[in-house]
Formats: C-alpha cells, sequence, structure tokens
C-alpha cells in the first residue's frame, strides 16, 4: 500500500508540489493589488460588449449647452435659473435634481432676481440641490444653497473615482465632517422617484447595512471585493451596473426650455436633471464605455449624463429587476482560481503521456495539451461574460493566469525533470568515471553516481579528502599539477596514467575540465582494452607495411621484366628484319666467289677470254651493289635498334627531336607492325626538341603502339589508321596519339592506368603497359596524360610533356 502510495506521489509530484506553489505566488501577486488594472480593464471590456438597452424614459436631462452659455453667462443668473425651474414646475416632475451650485446669488447680491430663485426654492418640495461633500484638490469643499440646505433637500455631488480616474462605483451615501449623513444626488433623485410609486427604502441588516429598495438588495462594497485590492471606500457604494443606451437620454437645451421650444409634458412624472453640458466647463467623467480598448468607444461624460445614469440604474434595480452587480467571497474566488491552476497543470503533466497518431506514415503528436488550454481559457472568458451579464463579476485574469501560468511552469518542470532523467540515464551509462574536485585538490564526490563503474573505496568516504589522501604521490602531484593548468589556462587537459590497487594495474586516459569557479571535474576512463588494441593494430600495420614493400618490389620487378620484354620482342624483331639484308649479302658474297673462283681457273689455264673478263666484271659489279645495298640496309637497323636499346636501358638525360625520334622508334618497330594490316603516321614540327629522358620517351611510345596492335583491332576486319600529331604550346609539348580501332568501354576507362589491369589476358597481357605509361608520363616526365575513347570509334591519348625537364 505504502509502495502504491509512493509510486503515485512521485508519478504526480508536479501536480502536488508545483500547481500549488504556483496558485499561492499567482494569489500573493493578486493580493498584492498588481492584477488589478487588467481585472478592471476586462471589466470595462465586458460593459463594452453587452447588449444595447432602450432609452429610459423616465428621465429628462435639461441641457446648459456652450450656446446657452454664451446667451446668459456663466454661473447662469438667478433669474434665469427661476424661470427654468417655474416653466418645469408646471409640467409637475416627480423630482427635479439641480445639478448647479448655487451657495451664492448671481449675480453676487440679494436683489428681486435672487428673492424669485429663494421663492422658486421654497414652493418646490421635489427640487434637490447639491453640495460637494468631499473636498476637492485645493482641500475645500462646496456649500450648497442656504435655503434648500434649511430645506433638507440637498444631496453630494461626489462621485468615486478609480486609480485610473475612472468611475466604476456608485457612492449611494457618505458623512460630512459632522458625521452627517447625506445620500447623492442620483441616489436622492431616485429614491424620491420610488417614492412615488410607493417604493421605499427598507433596512435588512443594520449590522452589514443591507439595505433592499424595490427589487434590488443593496450591499456595501468591501475594499477587498472583485478585482480591487486594498481600496480606500467612503461612504457607502456599490459596483455600477451601467446601462449601455442605445442613444443619449431625452435632452432639451435651456433656451428651448425658455422659449417654450420643447414637446408637451416632456417632463411631467419624470426625473429632471439640470446640468451643464458645455466642455467649457469641464464637469466630465471617465466611464467603462470611455475605455480605449475596443473601437467605438464613447466620448467622457458630463457630470450630469453620469447622474442621469446612476438614477437610471437604480430605477431599473428596483422597479425592472435590473441586477446589482456582486462578487464572490475570497474563499469562492482563491477556490475557483486554484480550479484552474488544477486545470491547466493537470493538462500538461498528462501530455507527457499522449501517444502519437500512427496510423499514418509519419507520426503524428498533436498538441492536445495546448489546446485544450486555449478552449478552456476561451471558454472561462466567455462564461465569466455570460454571468457578468448576470449580476457577478467573477475573476477572469487571475483566473486565466492560472491556468496559462500552472501550464508554463508544468511544462517547464517536467522539461527539466525530462532533462534531468536523460542526464542521469546518460551519464550512467558513461564507461567514464567522472567527479568534481575544488582547485586545492579536495574530492567533491561522483557525478555520475548512478554508473555501475566499482569504485575501491566508497564515494561518500572520499568526499572532503584530498586527492594525496586517497592517491598514491606520483599520481596525486600529476593530478594537481593539471588541475593548476586548467584553472590557469582554462584549456581542456588530457594525459594517459597507468595506475595499480591490489596488484591489479590498468591503463587510464585522464580528461579535466573546467567546470566552476575554482572547481574541475575529472573524467578518467579505463583504456587498457584500447591499449591491447592499439599493440594489436601497430603490429598488424607492421605485417602490413611489410607485405605492401613487397608487393611494390615484385611490381617494380615485373615493370622491369615488362620492359625487357618489350626489348627482347624488338630484338627478336630487329633479328627477322636484318636476317634479309645479311641473307642476301652472303648470296652475293657467295656468288662473286663462284665468280672468282672460275675467273681464276680461266687464268690459271691461260683459256682467259675477254668474254668471260667482261662476265666476271658484271657479276663483280652487282654482287658490290647487292652486297653495298644490303649491308647498308642492316647497319642502318642495327644503329636504330642500338639507340632504341641503349635508351630504353639507361636514364640518360639529352635533347632529342620528337618527329625524328618517333620516325626512329616506329623503325625499330617495323618488324612488329608489318604483320599487321595498319598503318601508322607522324604529324608535327621537325623542329620541336625535347630536353629529358628519350629512354622514357621511347618505352611511351612503345607500349602505345604496342597497346593498339593488341587491343585495339581486335575481332576487328580491316586496316587501322595509327596516329602520331604533336604541337608546341608555351613551354609544353602536346603530343597527341589515335587509334580508329574499336574503343573503350565507359565503364572501363577510369581503370586502364591501374597495374595489372587488362582484358586480354588470356592472349598473354600482363595489365602492365598503360600504367607503366602513366608511371613514366607523370612521374620521370613530369607530365599529364588523359585517354579519351568512344566505343566504335577508337582511342585518343593526349601527353602534355614540359619541353626542358
Amino acid at each position: 500500500m505504502w509502495i502504491n502510495l509512493k509510486r503515485r506521489i512521485v508519478k504526480w509530484r508536479g501536480v502536488f508540489f508545483v500547481i500549488p506553489a504556483t496558485t499561492g505566488i499567482l494569489l500573493w501577486i493578486r493580493f498584492m493589488g498588481i492584477l488589478q488594472p487588467l481585472e478592471l480593464a476586462v471589466y470595462d471590456l465586458f460593459f463594452q460588449w453587452r447588449p444595447s438597452d432602450p432609452i429610459d424614459e423616465r428621465i429628462v436631462i435639461v441641457a446648459i449647452e456652450e450656446s446657452d452659455i454664451k446667451t446668459f453667462g456663466s454661473p447662469i443668473p438667478d433669474d434665469t435659473l427661476a424661470r427654468l425651474l417655474t416653466l418645469i414646475k408646471q409640467q409637475q416632475p416627480r423630482v427635479i435634481g439641480l445639478d448647479i451650485y448655487r451657495d451664492l446669488p448671481v449675480p453676487k447680491k440679494y436683489g428681486s432676481e435672487y428673492q424669485e430663485l429663494v421663492n422658486i426654492f421654497e414652493s418646490t418640495p421635489n427640487l434637490i440641490g447639491i453640495r460637494k461633500v468631499v473636498a476637492n484638490q485645493n482641500g475645500s469643499d462646496v456649500a450648497a444653497s442656504p435655503v434648500l440646505e434649511k430645506l433638507n433637500q440637498v444631496a453630494a455631488n461626489d462621485f468615486s473615482l478609480d486609480g485610473d480616474g475612472k468611475v466604476r462605483r456608485i457612492l449611494l451615501s457618505l458623512k460630512n465632517k459632522q458625521g452627517k449623513t447625506i445620500p447623492s444626488l442620483s441616489a436622492a433623485l431616485a429614491i424620491r422617484y420610488l417614492q412615488k410609486g410607493n417604493i421605499n427604502l427598507e433596512v435588512i441588516d443594520p449590522q452589514v447595512q443591507k439595505y433592499k429598495l424595490g427589487k434590488a438588495i443593496f450591499s456595501p462594497l468591501q475594499e477587498h471585493d472583485g478585482g480591487y485590492t486594498n481600496e480606500v471606500l467612503g461612504g457607502y457604494q456599490i459596483l455600477s451596473n451601467f446601462r449601455n443606451f442605445q442613444g443619449d437620454f431625452q435632452r432639451v437645451s435651456l433656451t428651448n426650455v425658455l422659449n417654450g421650444n420643447i414637446p408637451r409634458n416632456i417632463f411631467r412624472d419624470r426625473v429632471v436633471l439640470i446640468g451643464i453640458t458645455a466642455e467649457s466647463i469641464s464637469d466630465y467623467f471617465i466611464t467603462p464605455y470611455n475605455s480605449t480598448i475596443v473601437r467605438g468607444s464613447f466620448s467622457s461624460t458630463s457630470g450630469v449624463e453620469l447622474h442621469a445614469s446612476i438614477t437610471s440604474q437604480l430605477i431599473a434595480k428596483a422597479i425592472d429587476g435590473l441586477p446589482t452587480l456582486k462578487v464572490w467571497t475570497k474563499p469562492i474566488e482563491i477556490l475557483w482560481i486554484a480550479m484552474f491552476a488544477i486545470a491547466g497543470g493537470l493538462l500538461c503533466w498528462n501530455s507527457r503521456y499522449a501517444r502519437p497518431i500512427t496510423q499514418s506514415k509519419i507520426p503524428l503528436r498533436l498538441p492536445w495539451g495546448t489546446l485544450a488550454i486555449i478552449f478552456l481559457g476561451a471558454s472561462l472568458f466567455t462564461t465569466s461574460y455570460i454571468v457578468f451579464l448576470w449580476g457577478w463579476w467573477i475573476p477572469v485574469v487571475p483566473s486565466l493566469l492560472a491556468l496559462i501560468s500552472s501550464s508554463i511552469v508544468v511544462t517547464g518542470y517536467t522539461a527539466l525533470s525530462a532533462n534531468e532523467a536523460r542526464r542521469r540515464a546518460i551519464l550512467s551509462v558513461i564507461p567514464d568515471l567522472m567527479f568534481n574536485v575544488s582547485g586545492d585538490g579536495i574530492y567533491l564526490g561522483l557525478i555520475n553516481y548512478e554508473s555501475t563503474i566499482k569504485l575501491a573505496i566508497p564515494d561518500l568516504e572520499n568526499i572532503g579528502k584530498h586527492l594525496s589522501q586517497m592517491l598514491p604521490t606520483e599520481i596525486s602531484d600529476r593530478h594537481l599539477y593539471h588541475i593548476r593548468q586548467a584553472l590557469t589556462t582554462g584549456k581542456l587537459q588530457i594525459y594517459e596514467q597507468q595506475i595499480c590497487i591490489n596488484n591489479v594495474c590498468q591503463e587510464e586516459e585522464v580528461r579535466i575540465v573546467v567546470s566552476g569557479r575554482n572547481e574541475v571535474l575529472f573524467m578518467i576512463r579505463n583504456i587498457s582494452d584500447r591499449k591491447q588494441a592499439e599493440l594489436a593494430i601497430y603490429k598488424k600495420n607492421a605485417e602490413l607495411a611489410s607485405t605492401l614493400d613487397e608487393l611494390k618490389t615484385t611490381q617494380k620487378q615485373l615493370i622491369e621484366s615488362e620492359k625487357y620484354a618489350a626489348l627482347g620482342s624488338m630484338v627478336a624483331g630487329v633479328a627477322h628484319e636484318v636476317n634479309t639484308p645479311i641473307g642476301n649479302s652472303l648470296m652475293a658474297a657467295s656468288i662473286l666467289d663462284n665468280a672468282t673462283n672460275k675467273f681464276k681457273e680461266f687464268f690459271d689455264c691461260g683459256e682467259l677470254k675477254k668474254s668471260s673478263l667482261q662476265a666476271y666484271l658484271e657479276k663483280a659489279k652487282s654482287s658490290s651493289e647487292i652486297l653495298l645495298v644490303n649491308l647498308h640496309r642492316a647497319a642502318e637497323l642495327i644503329q636504330n635498334f642500338k639507340q632504341v636499346a641503349v635508351d630504353q636501358s639507361s636514364l640518360e638525360h639529352r635533347s632529342f627531336p620528337v618527329k625524328d625520334y618517333i620516325e626512329t622508334i616506329l623503325m625499330s618497330l617495323a618488324p612488329q607492325i608489318q604483320l599487321t594490316p595498319h598503318t601508322i603516321k607522324v604529324y608535327g614540327d621537325s623542329a620541336i626538341v625535347i630536353y629529358g629522358y628519350p629512354g622514357a620517351f621511347s618505352q611511351i611510345v612503345t607500349n602505345l603502339v604496342m597497346n593498339s596492335l593488341t587491343h585495339a583491332y581486335t575481332d576487328l576486319d580491316k586496316g587501322g589508321q595509327l596516329q602520331f600529331e604533336f604541337i608546341q604550346e608555351d613551354d609544353k609539348v602536346i603530343i597527341t596519339y589515335s587509334d580508329d580501332g574499336k574503343g573503350i568501354p565507359a565503364e572501363r576507362l577510369d581503370r586502364i592506368f591501374e597495374p595489372f589491369y587488362t582484358t586480354a589476358r588470356n592472349k598473354g597481357g600482363s595489365g602492365l603497359g598503360l600504367h607503366i605509361i602513366y608511371n613514366l608520363v607523370t612521374q620521370n616526365l613530369k607530365g599529364t596524360i588523359l585517354c579519351e575513347s568512344e566505343v566504335g570509334l577508337g582511342t585518343k591519348f593526349t601527353i602534355a610533356l614540359p619541353v626542358n625537364l
């Protein structure tokens, strides 16, 4: 049971610890008043969103406009005000509210005009004047008309303003300096109007000042009610439930009343408010409808309009049942806020276990938690607005912040927990021993304490000890040196060591990195297996190096064998070629010897004739010519072979004409070429000379020609055209050799210069011919060679050699 309970606590630790802490901090922020501006802004927004109400025809405003002030002056003279009140009284209104200060006569003399006004005051019991009870910025109040004060027909013209200057609360009554309770003008007008309908103010609970007026029940607003915090409340105040009228109240101007330009019976049985609306008087206030949160906000409200609006509210509450804005008690508000904090936290906590949708090929993880929080926040806002229309102001901003903040905090906590879990998991599988050491060499404990690495001494027993107390002197001194180096330079320290414990030695790699102020992190890895592997690899590399040397030696021998095989083939060809002129020479010498012997016989017998001498001379001449021609041919062949053979078998560095030398090489290859139907042509400037290694050049030409004769025309029944063409470009000689054979497939073209690569191994090909050419061109002659080929069209080699090597 306890194990299951512990598991549940661990699983829901984010809910049990994070959410209450977040809620507590948010409630503290609210009770400190930090959220009050936001809550009042939403309060104003709800007013602006509420549906429109029809015009309240129970109230009429007599507005003293700018044109009236220009006509009658300001303040309005006593005689003008007396005429106005007389005309209004004639229509028998229920109550008249005079929203004009009249503590002094206008003009300042007590003449007949003032007496006429006094008479009107005394004869109008339903007239209510005003006074300023709360001192203004200058520190003084404004007295009421002495006549109306004596008749107890005076009300307070004070409003309760919030910190941002807006009127959101209704001041029903307040006490003056003498402790007398004075009703506000709006409350006095509403009560007097309702009394004519037999609706009177009733006391429900005098202890909590709970009153009833018709259908309305009033309780005083407390300093912490709703979104207010430590609000200074003077007098008896309630939250104002402003009505959203489609238009203004019925309004007539002073001039129109005096001139009789008003509807008949417009004042009868109504509340009549007389006040100044001229902008020059600056009697204006701001209500929630004057906010700039949304477009279409109303302009500022004049004082007489504000009195009319509050009076309309109070009458509508008493008669029509307009709800009075109420708030929850603090415990209920706290539970409401906590509920959204818990909801946001639970949604984000459970989202950790959400599985991705895998019906498609691409796993899809929808942000259900985020979507649910957005939906819940929208529902909160909508519900709060609907409840507001029913007459309840519930905490919207703190609840929304609780929902969002708890989800953010839980998400952050979850991410941190996951990162910590991942960190521990990673550290637990790292094969390194990781621990912290102070700059003074004090052991601070393991980092990867969940690792399976076995320690010679338990970790807890070493914490706080100096390295010299734990390790041999040589090792501890080395560690302390590198600790100082790491802290001084800030660079990673890496070194290897061998440590022996209980006659068991192991190789270790030590890494030291700065992990904090005057603190380093040790990472020690057992590299004994790696060292053994490195030793095995070293031995294997030595074996491979030896094998490679043997292969290179073998390859060099094969290349030399290939060179001398080519030279031997050339010798055999030249010997065969020289055999003909030598045979001809022997035949001519034999004929000449026979003729000479016969000539001697004739001479010894004395039978020598002129005809015999002439025949002998003819045979001698023809034999001499045959001997001369054939011996000259043999000498030429031998000389060319001698030059080429010497060049190929030596590294003599000399200059040679390119064209003549190519032709000489081709002459030495004549025996092989004559056995084929192919022809070779050489094109180029005879004056082009290369200073280099003619032996290497001879080998290149020989291998190119022999390669074409061996491979290019296999299975082709035609006489081929082989061609050398060369030109000089700056300090380079560009030699192009081409044949019109069957060509080389593209997939083989990249491998033709590789050693031992051949497609005619069954015909005796060694695969070294082109490889030798490549090495001679690039290494001996410091040039470049490229090969281009197209199947069916032939092959072309382009060789670039320096003029002076």
